[in-house]
């Protein structure tokens, strides 16, 4: 009888392995649909601040909701949600309310991906960015911007999002937030130049950056006197 019992209890758990498996199989399959379709607007190479099409943040959105279905607990699609709640919206008119409602929509979930995943520094910068978007530079903008800086120092993606954020908010930007995009721009500057020219262009805060520091590091230097 105690044999029995243990078989029982082994192909119990062997069931309930194969099915954690699928769900994980299938959650997994509906992300990198959501994936892929981005990957297909990335890859087209969009202008700065577009948003991809409709059609395609709908497909993706679907995708990602069927992910979380199925793993409503993985950071990774928590992030990707927010970010596709984001690019959904991004595409409207600055005065439509339905721009701000969708940006907070989106900073609610990219807080939910933090708490799940706080070493993460894409998520502390797309918080970040979130809030510079919606115009609230406040303690969380500044503390989001900081675990960006400290927790991802060498990651390029996450640099140039400092350096966006930065540039775009420089004469409003506190003394500890430029300290933290000045570092992003130091070391991104060894490997993103040409990028960093583009943000910098896009924004015309340059002239102003150089003013107040130019004369500090020698690659933030050279970036000031390039035409």
């Amino acid at each position: 009888m105690q044999r029995m019992a243990g078989l029982l209890l082994a192909a119990a758990l062997l069931v309930a392995g194969i099915h954690a498996a699928a769900l994980r199989g299938l959650a997994d399959a509906h992300y990198t649909s959501a994936r892929l379709a981005l990957g297909e607007w990335t890859a087209a190479g969009p202008p700065a601040n577009a948003a991809p099409r409709a059609d395609a943040i709908a497909s993706a959105l679907a995708s990602m909701r069927q992910a979380l279905a199925f793993e409503p607990s993985n950071p990774h699609f928590v992030e990707q949600a927010a970010r596709l709640q984001e690019l959904r919206v991004l595409g409207l008119q600055s005065r439509d309310p339905a721009l701000r409602d969708g940006l907070r929509q989106s900073l609610a979930r990219y807080r939910e991906a933090a708490a799940m995943r706080p070493g993460s520094p894409y998520v502390w910068a797309s918080i970040a960015m979130l809030k510079l978007r919606l115009n609230d530079m406040d303690f969380e903008f500044y503390g989001a911007l900081e675990r960006a800086g400290r927790l991802g120092p060498w990651e390029p993606q996450v640099q140039i999002a400092m350096i966006d954020i930065g540039m775009a908010s420089w004469g409003w930007l506190a003394r500890p937030g430029k300290e933290w995009v000045l570092g992003a721009l130091e070391r991104g500057l060894l490997r993103e130049a040409p990028e960093i020219k583009r943000i910098a262009a896009v924004h015309g805060t340059l002239p102003q950056l150089c003013a107040d520091v130019g004369g500090q590091s020698p690659r933030i230097a050279a970036l000031c006197v390039r035409k």
